[in-house]
């Protein structure tokens, strides 16, 4: 039986459309779950809080303003509206609040979302969090994990979250990452992802997760084969290096050309990573398993850069000072999983 059966529940908004009733449930066999991860870039509302975020007021360098924060939030609710998943994760978020606003204006557009966020101790004051679908999951538990840097060091927490399938009756553990960033330089940095990765793996361990359904995703500012999550998470191509796996990285099933989520001058990297435990990949009747050729990157025409140097990145909010008036620096990611 598993331990991690405990809620901290002035953390987690219930919306109106799913709060305090039963669901009812009328998914039938062949239905599908979608799941997606998205960086938001800097989701920030006006006010000046006590974190660090006063580039982010009207009076900050980057005059941001309640028309540009309105703005960004149609933009998000386009996207998220466009993907339509029913587990959604999302990092670069400044507090519950930000994610109330976003989900008052999906559910304008018939999106019905639960939400759970924590504060994190990140030095920028940033967050993970995460949507769920409330007529698809019930909410069992909720859990920030601290990840410790050492050095007074501060970074993103990772969430934990466990969902109850109401068709399936499938337990679903979900993990929100935000991993260190590059900043300083991808070697002398590479310490402090390879120390969440390991805070991730041990906090499974102890948890004896390995054998449960576990769906990982996240901004993990590294890619699928670099060592924090090859070697420290051991999360593996799902059809080579399965011997010695603990877990299987659909990331890798991305299609050539198309496995980018975010670019750095000519180069484009897969830190948005959705990642599964090996059950989640089984031909089971009556349980959630992943769709073949399901992952992708979601890019449309519309959430690019059309011209210059830039074009076919991420159509994104700011280039450095400048303001753009995009989406995000980061494409989302999503995957589907069925049922019978």
């Amino acid at each position: 039986m598993q331990k991690f059966v405990f809620l901290i529940v002035s953390q987690i908004f219930l919306l109106p459309a799913c709060q305090s009733r039963s669901v009812v449930t009328t998914n039938k066999p062949g239905d599908s779950v979608k799941v997606a991860f998205w960086n938001l870039e800097n989701l920030f509302d006006t006010q000046n809080d006590a974190w660090n975020d006063d580039d982010f007021t009207p009076q900050g360098e980057l005059k941001w303003d309640k028309a540009r924060y309105q703005h960004k939030l149609e933009n998000l609710t386009r996207v998220m509206d466009s993907i339509n998943a029913d587990v959604f994760g999302m990092c670069e978020i400044e507090k519950k609040d930000v994610l109330k606003d976003l989900a008052g204006k999906l559910k304008k557009r018939g999106l019905k979302y639960d939400i759970v966020h924590f504060d994190s101790p990140d030095e920028r004051g940033i967050d993970v969090g995460l949507f769920f679908n409330c007529e698809q999951f019930k909410l069992l538990a909720a859990k920030p994990i601290v990840v410790q840097l050492g050095e007074g060091d501060k970074t993103r927490d990772i969430l934990h979250v466990m969902l109850l399938h109401t068709a399936t009756k499938d337990t679903l553990n979900v993990f929100v990452n935000h991993w260190p960033s590059r900043r300083g330089g991808e070697a002398e940095t590479g310490v402090k992802r390879a120390a969440a990765a390991q805070t991730l793996r041990n906090y499974m361990i102890e948890q004896k997760m390995y054998s449960s359904k576990v769906l990982i995703m996240g901004d993990l500012n590294d890619g699928p084969a670099d060592s924090s999550v090859k070697m420290v998470l051991k999360a593996c191509y799902p059809a080579k290096e399965v011997s010695g796996c603990e877990l299987m990285n659909l990331s890798w099933f991305l299609k050539k050309g198309e496995n980018g989520t975010i670019k750095f001058g000519n180069k484009w990297s897969t830190f948005d990573q959705i990642i599964v435990s090996g059950n989640l990949l089984m031909d089971n009747p009556s349980n959630l398993r992943y769709q073949l050729s399901s992952v992708q990157v979601f890019r449309p025409e519309w959430l690019r850069e059309t011209e210059g140097k830039f074009s076919g990145t991420p159509f994104r909010t700011y280039g450095g000072k400048k303001y753009l008036g995009g989406f995000s620096d980061h494409f989302p990611i999503t995957a589907v999983f069925t049922y019978e």
